[in-house]
């Protein structure tokens, strides 16, 4: 069926970057005009039918084209004499067709197109520019079509590059049939990598209805140009084609006024959809992408079919379909910072609106912010010109403004939109994250993910920079594993979301809303949470499967109260103060006082009792009492406990307060055989541990037994003790090594994710990045 023809596209690349008030009015949540079905076809489906030998006939600047040698025999002289002829004829209100009628045109050199000179073929299936094996060195880093040039330019020209698929041979013999055949793995032309693209476009070039297969380099490549169009082409590696994992549409450097539409991605492709780096006004269109997974695994790649705009700025993304590729919006940083890339352009102004991403492999949008640093260890000067000559600073070009709406993300193996940056500087705007739908993010099983700007739960939508961004009218519907609806902040991030907007005040958009499944809520605040837990490998055993891992370092105003354990994303172990300490040395009532002090001795202002009630979760009824008979420190000894000297270990102790917090530690002290105390008393150096009427908090120490050493008693210290004060000390350990808490499965055998969880937080900043532990 014939769509939109491309010069009504040129209308759409021009028109397409809109007002911030019309960029919200794209609100449907499933775009009813996102291409539909898993199909992939070589039939043009928008734009001019192909042309015939009879219509050039009749066109005056028309010329047929000699038919191909065949045998492999080289075309090259033919079609350039032709491509020649057409020049003389062609202008920019009448540009000259060369028409290549049905066949395989076999070349051993690019064609060099020259300036208002169209080729045209009799359709995708028809007519075949194949490079000619042991001719691959004469397209190193080159293209079977390209710009001449050489020639002198000529103003307002275009050219037209339709109706016939261009095969760089990259496997011989094989792309040119439509046959589903497993692509090949490797190329066989022996020229190494990097030629034999497929075609370079030009300014106001036209590249439509054209099937890119068996290449090697790019297939597309669009760079420093204007106003090209990229218009119902395909994109494949069927018939045991080969091809490179260069993109299938690359380039940049600075192009403006592009549109590639109604393209389609056949699952067999390799690389990137497209990957622009340094480029504005951008409109990817209408597009239908797939990404096939058994490509993932024959090839050994974690991505493919994905579209990144890099330093990409003003531009549209708009009624796509991926699926299993993702979009990223980011900046130039990674590539050497020289020339275009000297200075770092952040995302600004970019729209993407009514894209459908089912199965992405990674997050189906991801935002990122993000500079270098030049050699005196700063990073650019923000939104201010550096001469290009200047070797010493670089300028970075603020970001922000991008409005994301009207998306559907279905099933992302990680979040379904993730926002975040590395320094505060690089986002001056703020995003618009309005009226999206997000189902069953995490399906990978992950519970967080490494940015390397910050670390993110399993979200809906999470955002880790940014001052003033608008977050809602978002729907998201979570799955097993989707942790949170809604993140904002992530406490290893070097940035903060400051002041977001998650009401509109314009009445616009209703609040975000939340359904399904999430592990612990609609909302995170990622800021002030606690440590991530470090854990051992999950153990099986006769009386279950036991999970094993250290305590959190505390932090400020960050009080650990415990640990929660969730199995297949369902709560199953609530664990305040602390679960089971694994493999204690020590025992009996010297850990739980449930019928006496069990050797527990007094340090000095201070007197040790036992008392019943308020005792630490999970060991028992009873505590250790310690009351301050004199200001200042005060503490307590337990019994001696046989060590090896030169292991290491870890004392830990639960504390809390009955009036004023303190801070409290935990302490070891060694001895020899005889009872003589060797070595050093080494005490916790946290500054965080305080207790409080409102928790128990828990306080470790690690050290190494020193020489001669044969018993250790661990200790505590309450410091600035007010006479009268009385603070209680539970749940009391030794261990080799520095594994101090543990819980036992005896229902279930994973996998499991850890959180550490603070009492007394904000809401939505309880819990630590979740800590994944898979099944033994």
């Amino acid at each position: 069926m014939i769509r939109k023809s491309p010069r009504a596209l040129v209308v759409l690349g021009a028109t397409a970057l809109t007002t911030l008030g019309a960029q919200l009015a794209f609100t449907p949540a499933a775009p009813a005009s996102v291409p539909e079905g898993p199909g992939y076809s070589l039939s043009p489906t928008v734009g001019d039918p192909a042309l015939t030998a009879e219509a050039c006939a009749a066109d005056p600047g028309c010329a047929v084209a000699a038919a191909p040698r065949g045998g492999g025999l080289d075309d090259y002289a033919a079609l350039n004499a032709a491509i020649t002829a057409a020049a003389a004829r062609g202008t920019s209100a009448a540009p000259a067709t060369v028409f290549l009628p049905a066949g395989v045109f076999t070349l051993t050199k690019a064609l060099n197109l020259k300036p208002n000179v169209n080729l045209r073929g009799r359709g995708m299936t028809e007519t075949t520019l194949v490079i000619a094996p042991g001719s691959h060195v004469n397209f190193k880093n080159s293209f079977i079509v390209r710009p001449d040039f050489n020639a002198t330019p000529v103003a307002d020209s275009t050219n037209l590059i339709s109706d016939l698929a261009v095969n760089g041979n990259c496997k011989a013999g094989a792309g040119l049939t439509d046959e589903v055949v497993p692509p090949s793995k490797t190329c066989d032309h022996g020229a190494g990598t990097n030629a034999g693209g497929g075609v370079s476009a030009g300014d106001r070039w036209t590249v439509q209805h054209v099937r890119f297969t068996n290449v090697e380099y790019f297939k597309l490549w669009i760079r420093g140009t204007t106003g090209v169009r990229a218009i119902d082409n395909r994109f494949d590696n069927r018939g045991g084609a080969g091809s490179g994992d260069e993109d299938n549409v690359g380039g940049g450097g600075n192009a403006t006024d592009t549109v590639v539409a109604d393209n389609q991605f056949d699952g067999t492709e390799l690389g990137n959809a497209l990957d622009f780096t340094n480029a504005k006004g951008l409109v990817f269109h209408h597009n239908t992408v797939y990404a096939d997974p058994a490509m993932l695994t024959s090839f050994k790649r974690d991505d493919n079919g994905s579209v990144y705009l890099e330093a990409v700025t003003d531009s549209t993304v708009s009624e796509n379909l991926f699926n299993g590729g993702h979009l990223v919006l980011k900046t130039n940083v990674g590539y050497t910072p020289t020339g275009t890339n000297k200075d770092v352009t952040n995302p600004a102004r970019n729209i993407v609106r009514d894209n459908r991403i089912v199965g992405s492999y990674w997050a189906g949008i991801t935002v990122n912010y993000h500079d270098y640093k030049d050699p005196d260890l700063t990073i650019g000067r923000v939104d201010a010109y550096v001469d290009p000559a200047d070797t010493t600073n670089h300028t970075v070009w603020s970001g922000g403004g991008n409005v994301i709406t009207g998306n559907s993300i279905e099933n992302p193996a990680e979040s379904g939109i993730l926002v975040y940056g590395c320094y505060e500087a690089a986002k001056s705007m703020a995003d618009t994250i309005a009226g999206n739908v997000i189902t069953g993010a995490g399906q990978d099983g992950t519970s967080s993910y490494g940015t390397g700007c910050g670390t993110f739960e399993t979200v809906g939508i999470g955002l880790g920079a940014g001052r003033g961004d608008k977050i809602y009218g978002n729907v998201v519907t979570g799955g097993t594993n989707t942790w949170y609806g809604v993140q904002i902040g992530s406490r290893t991030a070097t940035t903060t979301p400051v002041g977001t907007v998650l009401t509109d005040p314009t009445g616009t958009y209703p609040d975000n809303s939340f359904f399904g499944h999430f592990v612990v809520g609609d909302y995170r605040y990622g800021k002030n949470t606690p440590e991530t837990v470090e854990a051992q490998p999950a153990v099986s055993t006769p009386e279950g499967v036991k999970l094993s891992w250290k305590d959190v370092y505390a932090l400020p105003d960050v009080f650990v109260g415990g640990y929660r354990v969730y199995r297949n994303g369902e709560l199953v172990a609530d664990l305040p103060a602390g679960g089971e300490i694994p493999a204690n040395l020590m025992s009996g009532d010297a850990v739980t006082l449930e019928n006496g002090l069990g050797g527990w001795t007094a340090a000095s202002r201070t007197s040790v009792s036992r008392i019943t009630g308020p005792a630490a979760p999970g060991v028992g009824a009873a505590s250790l009492a310690l009351t301050t008979t004199g200001a200042g420190q005060i503490g307590a000894a337990g019994p001696l406990t046989p060590v090896t000297a030169g292991q290491s270990y870890t004392a830990v102790a639960s504390y809390k307060a009955q009036g004023a917090g303190r801070k409290a530690r935990t302490g070891i002290a060694w001895f020899d055989a005889a009872g003589v105390a060797v070595g050093t008393k080494p005490y916790s150096t946290n500054s965080f541990t305080y207790d409080g009427m409102d928790r128990w908090i828990n306080s470790t120490v690690t050290a190494t037994a020193p020489a001669g050493a044969a018993y250790a008693k661990v200790l505590s210290a309450i410091d600035n003790a007010v006479v009268g004060e009385v603070h209680l000390m539970d749940r009391i350990g030794l261990v080799a090594g520095n594994v101090t808490e543990g819980w036992t499965d005896t229902q279930g055998s994973g996998p499991y994710d850890i959180v550490a969880y603070q009492v007394g937080g904000p809401a939505g900043s309880e819990y630590s990045i979740p800590t994944r532990v898979s099944a033994p």
